[in-house]
């Protein structure tokens, strides 16, 4: 909590004095272009649902059919999980999900297993492909963004090579044990409270799951897809406070929000991420306060938003699921 906190006021610190010094800051909200306003947020939950489609996707390599609209469900909740609880969001996002999906009918090593890989793949094409980016933004030589790309592939698989060994998946086994003992939506099913865990004989199974080789370019698509109406988000987010693009500081400002994520240490990256969003902003050129109107239009969609739609789902599903239980036949 003290985390989020410092996080928030990192954020507020850093963007409430450019935003002050703006004469008449509801006019220049009101004068937002909202055409670019709306193709920012339709951006943002295309990218959402995006990445749902490469889970559902997953989830089918494997012969397992669940309806798009349940998916999309459990991944925005596990989404608004992950962007608001700092350091372990990412995890009890996954956890939710896992558990979702066995709620669901999906078995509990498919269920790990596709929410993992989905995370992991996503992950992978986003740092493989970020040399990609600042070359194609000018930022980087070809042979310097082919080389690293290479290397960052390369790296990526002995990663994942190793978390498939047994012994590095019983460390991930006793630590999702350990977590979901703190987490009051599954800490009291079985597989948190039998010693020894389950969990150990279901990771067993997860590292014998593989996608079907004709599956990848699919599946790569998908997570590619989810990055680039992420990316296009931003640049509509800028374009409708600032009139115009400046790509290289876009590019350079997207990775240090997705950097900054990565890192947990606050929810969705608050306070780090705006202040490397809006340095690269006003390097690129863009006045102090076009950035930070850009920055708070960005965030407060593919943030606070989509989080928001996230809890929203989740009660709707409770509160569904709960009115079920009430009528099922004793």
């Amino acid at each position: 909590m003290l985390l989020a906190i410092t996080g928030i006021g990192v954020a507020v610190w850093r963007l409430a004095p450019t935003l002050a010094s703006v004469d008449d800051l509801p006019a220049r909200f009101a004068a937002l272009r909202w055409p670019w306003l709306i193709f920012a947020i339709v951006l943002a939950v295309a990218s959402l649902v995006a990445y749902g489609e490469l889970h559902r996707r997953l989830l089918g390599c494997v012969g397992v059919g669940v309806r798009g609209s349940t998916v999309q469900a459990v991944n925005f909740v596990g989404n608004a999980m992950a962007q608001t609880l700092p350091s372990a969001g990412a995890t009890v996002g996954v956890a939710y999900m896992v558990a979702a999906l066995r709620g669901r009918g999906v078995d509990t090593a498919v269920s790990l297993w596709s929410t993992a890989m989905a995370a992991v793949l996503s992950a992978t094409v986003l740092v493989v492909l970020a040399p990609a980016l600042l070359f194609g933004v000018g930022l980087l030589a070809w042979p310097a963004a082919l080389a690293v790309s290479v290397l960052l592939a390369a790296i990526s698989m002995v990663v994942w090579k190793q978390l498939r060994r047994p012994a590095a998946l019983h460390w991930i086994a006793h630590r999702l044990v350990v977590l979901g003992r703190h987490l009051p939506v599954i800490r009291n099913q079985r597989w948190v409270r039998v010693e020894p865990s389950p969990l150990d004989e279901v990771l067993g199974r997860v590292a014998r799951l593989r996608p079907p080789i004709r599956t990848w370019p699919c599946l790569i698509g998908w997570a590619l897809a989810s990055w680039v109406l992420d990316y296009l988000a931003l640049a509509a987010s800028v374009t409708a406070s600032a009139g115009t693009v400046p790509w290289s500081a876009v590019a350079v400002g997207y990775l240090a929000v997705q950097a900054s994520i990565g890192v947990q240490l606050t929810p969705a990256g608050a306070g780090p991420a705006e202040t490397g969003l809006l340095a690269a902003l006003a390097a690129g050129g863009i006045t102090a306060s076009a950035a930070a109107i850009a920055i708070v239009v960005f965030r407060s969609i593919t943030w606070l938003g989509l989080t928001a739609v996230g809890w929203i789902v989740f009660a709707i599903t409770a509160t569904g699921r709960n009115m079920r239980r009430r009528n099922r036949p004793a």
